[in-house]
Order: structure tokens, then C-alpha cells, then sequence
């Protein structure tokens, strides 16, 4: 049954755009201007037809050409596309208001992130929301759009905790790359992490990603108990365990309700 409505899924879609749809999932992973040939090679499409429909996408704005070498990139469009959608995100508009008071009541900044399933070889977590009253410059901050690595950070263990079994599994063929000398890159520690973040309900993550950086995050989850996203409260080491553990988590269970409630 499920592979006769796989097939007609497969029959029913549009091939032109399922090509402009590879060609722009490959600019937007490939986080730089690429060239025809690049494109071609990793497509397996043919020179001729990628340039056809980049040539399509530059005049409607959702790939630009470099002038100076010939490449292309997303376009401006996309910009401000995201912008619309941030901005409309049903859950988003929900949890702004309390992320923002919590920011300013720490003086840190809070994150919302979601499943991002673009890479087959390493969990990754898409940031939705970012709202920040602190005035600590990170090295590294991750806007709202950035993908990330979700073994490294506490919002990204909290999605992981309620992956299915068989998808842990197919990640952990591939090795966890470390990201700083405190990262968990051993796939049995990270099974038996995930597994008391899911029975406390909560993550804690200090210096896996950034070194100076602390993280402390809650999943959200819907009324059926699946995992829609997850927030958290960053800031310096230090400024963050000077806080009591319990009074933060109080105040991220409070925007992972309202969205649960809503949901």
C-alpha cells in the first residue's frame, strides 16, 4: 500500500521543478557560490539543462550570478522570504513574547530550534527564533535560518532525545565530529545522555559547542508526546550557573507549555 501511494507520489510531481528544487537544496548546503560544473556534478544533471533553469531562476530573483566568476548563489528573494515566514510562524508568535521576558529577565539570550533532516549523516537542528538582551558577543552566534549541529548543544540533545530508535541508529553509522575538547563524539555515551534527558525532561550543555558558552534547554512537545522543537536560555558559563538550575527550567517550561497547549 505504501509503495503503490510512493509511486504515484513519484508520477505526480512536476520534473522541471524537482530539478530547480536539487539545484537550489545544493546552493543552500553548499553554503557558497557554486559553479555550473559543480552544480552539474552533484545534480547529475546536464550542464545545458542546469544552465536553463538557472537562468529561469535568476529572472524571477532566486539565484544570482557573479559577475566577476560566473557562479550563482540564492538570490535576495530568499531573504526576504524568510522574513515573511519567521515573522507568520504560528509557533513562533507564540513563544516571542515569553522568550523576549526571559531574556531580559537573565540578561541572555534565548533560542528556539527545530529538526532539520537536510543531512543523512549528522542530526542537525534549524534555529526558528533568537531574541537576545545580552550584551556577550559569541564567536559563533547562530541567527535565525542557521543550521547546526544538534549533538553539541542542549537544544539539539533535547530533539534527539525523541528521535525514533531506527534513526539514531542510521546516524550513528557516522562518527559525532567534536566541536570543542568537551564534546560528546563516543555514539554509546550519547545514546545513554539522550536517555536521561528524556527521563528529566531537560538539558544542560556546557562548552560542547562553544567554549565560554553554556546552554540550558527544555523540549516542546505536542499533545501526542512528539517532539516539535526546543528552547533554551545561553549565556556565559559562569553567568549562567550563578542562576539557580530550577528557576531557569521554570521559566522555559512556561513557553514549551503554551506552545504544547496550542499546538
Amino acid at each position: 500500500m505504501l509503495e503503490r501511494r510512493h509511486m504515484a507520489e513519484q508520477k505526480s510531481t512536476v520534473q522541471s521543478i524537482e530539478r530547480a528544487a536539487d539545484i537550489l537544496e545544493f546552493l543552500y548546503r553548499k553554503r557558497e557560490e557554486a559553479s555550473i560544473r559543480e552544480i552539474s556534478g552533484e545534480t547529475g544533471l546536464s550542464g545545458g539543462t542546469v544552465h536553463r533553469i538557472l537562468g529561469t531562476l535568476r529572472q524571477r530573483g532566486f539565484v544570482y550570478q557573479n559577475e566577476s566568476n560566473s557562479k550563482y548563489w540564492l538570490g535576495l528573494k530568499f531573504y526576504s522570504y524568510g522574513d515573511v515566514v519567521k515573522e507568520n510562524l504560528p509557533i513562533v508568535s507564540m513563544v516571542e513574547p515569553i522568550a523576549d521576558e526571559i531574556a531580559k529577565k537573565y540578561k541572555e539570550t534565548v533560542y528556539m530550534t527545530v529538526p532539520s533532516f537536510e543531512s543523512p549523516v549528522l542530526a542537525q537542528q534549524a534555529h526558528i527564533l533568537k531574541v537576545s538582551h545580552s550584551s556577550f558577543i559569541l564567536r559563533s552566534s547562530p541567527g535565525v535560518g542557521a543550521v547546526s549541529p544538534c549533538h553539541g548543544s542542549a537544544t539539539g540533545k533535547c530533539l534527539m532525545s525523541y528521535y525514533p530508535k531506527a534513526l539514531l541508529e542510521e546516524y550513528s553509522r557516522f562518527p559525532l565530529p567534536s566541536l570543542t575538547s568537551r564534546s560528546v563524539t563516543d555514539w554509546e555515551n550519547m545514546r545513554e545522555e539522550l536517555k536521561k534527558i528524556r527521563q528529566k525532561g531537560y538539558a544542560v550543555e556546557s562548552e560542547e559547542e562553544e567554549v565560554g558558552l553554556t546552554c540550558v534547554a527544555v523540549p516542546i512537545v505536542d499533545k501526542n508526546e512528539q517532539i516539535v522543537a526546543a528552547v533554551s536560555l545561553s549565556g556565559p558559563t559562569a553567568r549562567i550557573f550563578s542562576f539557580p538550575i530550577n528557576e531557569i527550567l521554570a521559566d522555559l517550561r512556561q513557553m514549551s507549555r503554551e506552545v504544547t497547549e496550542n499546538f
